[in-house]
């Protein structure tokens, strides 16, 4: 019985650690990681807001995700802006971010994930510049997958939706 505690113990800890570095390019369509525990189905404790209900493609706007409490943190995070199922646009990070990385999802910069990090340095509010590419006009929701640590995580997070026009 203790060896059974033991592995489980052991899986959850590699689990966790499995994209401590971020998330790779495999998960990009379903935006949910591989852990071996599934996913949250309660409301998720985050919440996703942006600058603008309504952009000017071409335009940048900020884009906030932060939990609604101060133990709501985030460890680790995917987050694409997307018009239908296809992530769209670009995102730009601060220089030197210590928590996020861009990622390619089909498009260099198109999504964010998390950098390694301590979970001293896991954040409650993480803010991102997202900008719709030029010519676009459509609706998009900034759509994440947010861990508050390698076994709870919530997929599918999102925005409200984002009217874009050129």
């Amino acid at each position: 019985m203790l060896a059974s505690y033991v592995v489980l113990a052991a899986s959850l800890v590699v689990a966790a650690n499995a994209y401590s570095s971020g998330a790779p390019e495999s998960v990009c369509g379903d935006m949910v990681p591989k852990h071996p525990v599934p996913r949250q189905s309660s409301p998720p404790p985050y919440k996703i807001t942006t600058s603008t209900q309504a952009a000017k493609a071409g335009t940048p706007l900020e884009i906030v995700i932060s939990g609604n409490g101060p133990t709501d943190t985030i460890r680790g995070l995917l987050v694409q802006a997307r018009a239908g199922d296809k992530p769209i646009g670009k995102f730009t990070l601060k220089p030197n971010d210590p928590f996020a990385q861009l990622l390619n999802c089909g498009e260099p910069g198109n999504a964010v994930t998390h950098k390694k990090h301590d979970e001293k340095f896991d954040k409650q509010t993480v803010a991102f510049t997202w900008t719709p590419p030029a010519g676009f006009n459509g609706e998009v929701k900034i759509r994440a997958t947010i861990a508050l640590n390698g076994a709870v995580f919530w997929v599918g997070v999102e925005s409200a939706p984002i009217k874009v026009s050129s």
